[in-house]
């Protein structure tokens, strides 16, 4: 007895989702893999403009007051930093730094640039002196808030990793490697406030990918009217935080 052929149409309606499962595989691959991509080239331009909005910022500073804390974490180190820094452009400025040694408060150091002269406050006379040499004044240099600000944005790496939203700011969290990086600061992880694209947190991680640092920032203004009197010596060093 002859063997019955089936019908051509059974055999491609059987084979028909045998032939679609890698298609629509392909296809969920694709769909995936192309939301991924655009996602990150969104990133990408949202990250360009941040750092170009920042250098805008930036260029636009004409005073700032600013209060911060930096923490070491998980380290050798239990030296912690409080800054506030007055700074009126290009060349006044007041700088006081309390450093904190196991939790205890261990000297107050304060800096004031009046546009022609820096002074170091002298605790011992309770007067302001002439900065000896330049040390006073690189150290003051070395914590511009403005030029740290430009080195964020103009890191070689710099990445948006999300945006987040607080009980009343909302944030860019970034990524970024900094120019001149070290084994305790190889990348930095940094929450930027949408409105004014400053950073208000900072974390540092070392070579290992472990969190050394942490700075927070408590007060920050831009372009406010600083008094005159912050970038003066005859009152003494009680014309600033009066910390002294």
């Amino acid at each position: 007895m002859p063997a019955k052929i089936a019908p051509r149409g059974i055999f491609m309606v059987l084979r028909l989702p045998l032939l679609l499962l890698p298609l629509l595989g392909l296809l969920c691959a694709l769909g995936f893999g192309g939301w991924r991509l655009h996602r990150a080239l969104s990133h990408a331009d949202s990250a360009a403009e941040i750092r170009q909005d920042m250098r805008e910022r930036i260029d636009g500073l004409a005073s700032y007051h600013a209060r911060f804390k930096t923490v070491p974490v998980g380290g050798e180190s239990n030296v912690a930093y409080s800054v506030e820094i007055w700074k009126e452009m290009p060349g006044r400025y007041r700088l006081e730094m309390t450093t904190y040694e196991e939790g205890k408060q261990a000297h107050v150091v304060v800096v004031v640039a009046d546009g022609e002269q820096v002074y170091l406050y002298d605790p011992a006379s309770g007067d302001f002196l002439p900065a000896a040499g330049s040390l006073a004044e690189a150290e003051a240099a070395a914590l511009a808030l403005e030029d740290y600000w430009r080195s964020i944005s103009e890191a070689p790496s710099f990445r948006l990793l999300s945006e987040e939203s607080g009980s009343r700011h909302h944030y860019y969290c970034v990524e970024m490697i900094p120019a001149d990086p070290h084994r305790y600061r190889v990348s930095e992880r940094l929450w930027l406030e949408k409105s004014t694209l400053m950073p208000v947190r900072i974390e540092s991680f070392d070579a290992s990918g472990r969190l050394t640092q942490v700075t927070v920032f408590e007060l920050l203004q831009l372009n406010p009217a600083l008094e005159t009197t912050l970038f003066s010596v005859d009152g003494g060093a009680a014309s600033g935080g009066g910390r002294p």
